[in-house]
């Protein structure tokens, strides 16, 4: 299987990761729900347990609403999602330890430790797309810390960039999708 086809692959059997961006995006924006009303503690758990809870949510959402297959065994990009997944939750530990010293930082921390983690998915995807909005996020996580008016607009603004991103990629893979089946039949 060449990085194209792996690639293709992957797009096919998660729909462009675009379900699975908009479900990290509700995850946020519950999580920003609860930082402003329980607090950073809240927040941060939230965003955690419901981090885990992605990957397996979007691939329901593949399977049983888009009719997606899974990835093939033999793809060899499969593996690099998981990769990213695990340095990203080395972040996300990261942004925890500052839940005591240094709460305004846990959420500015945690949009680094994801927007960065998005920078993979180009590779995995085949979509440059995925550059920006690793970038936005990054940006936000790193705009919180130096830019006092956006003290704590990083949980909403990350909902919103995930949210807004997750829908352009899903539109251009069920768009692509029914583009090949159409040269297909």
């Amino acid at each position: 299987m060449t990085i194209t086809e792996a690639q293709l692959d992957l797009r096919r059997a998660y729909v462009g990761a675009g379900p699975g961006v908009m479900i990290s995006g509700l995850v946020w924006a519950i999580t920003a729900w609860a930082l402003h009303s329980r607090g950073t503690g809240t927040g941060f758990a939230l965003l955690f347990f419901g981090g885990m809870l992605i990957y397996p949510l979007s691939k329901t959402v593949c399977r049983l609403v888009f009719r997606r297959d899974n990835e093939s065994a033999e793809n060899p990009l499969g593996m690099s999602i998981l990769e990213g997944t695990l340095a990203m939750i080395g972040g996300l530990f990261a942004a925890y330890l500052f839940l005591g010293p240094a709460p305004e930082m846990v959420f500015p921390l945690a949009a680094i430790a994801v927007g960065t983690h998005y920078f993979l998915f180009k590779t995995a995807y085949g979509e440059r797309l995925f550059w920006l909005l690793a970038l936005i996020i990054t940006a936000i996580g790193v705009g919180d810390i130096y830019i006092a008016l956006m003290h704590g607009w990083t949980a909403p603004l990350v909902a919103a960039t995930e949210l807004v991103f997750g829908l352009v990629l899903t539109v251009r893979a069920t768009a692509a999708s029914k583009s090949a089946d159409a040269n297909a039949g």
